[in-house]
């Protein structure tokens, strides 16, 4: 019994620290995507357990706007964690994804929004 613990808390640890970094990211543009490139973004990730910690860079019109993360979890390879947009009309966002070797996949959706942008990350 200790040694299967042993191996999940080893496994646990190098799925956790295989995410941290740097990773270059592509959000999708709502339903003209076809029309309009992704928008390109980053996300720098910090993991401590199961805890994941950092920011996201996304483009702004003058400079990126840095968003910190909260309520990161890493379980396995899922990923979830919640940003904030300040500003006059501030917003949250909450961000799925999944780690698969040195890719992101997911979705960041709005609060109060049915459907989300679908996102892409390869890691620097």
């Amino acid at each position: 019994m200790r040694l299967a613990l042993a191996l999940f808390a080893c496994a646990l640890a190098a799925c956790a620290a295989g995410i941290d970094g740097h990773w270059s990211a592509q959000l999708a543009r709502g339903k003209k995507a076809a029309e309009q490139p992704p928008a390109p973004f980053s996300i720098d990730l910090k993991t401590s357990g199961a805890t994941v910690t950092g920011s996201v860079a996304l483009p702004g019109k003058k400079k990126p706007q840095v968003q910190a993360i909260e309520n990161g979890k890493l379980d396995g390879g899922h990923l979830t964690f919640t940003t904030s947009q300040k500003g006059k009309n501030p917003v949250s966002f909450s961000w799925d994804a999944t780690l698969e070797g040195d890719q992101l996949a997911g979705t960041r959706t709005r609060d109060g929004a049915k459907y989300g942008q679908k996102f892409t990350a390869q890691r620097n």
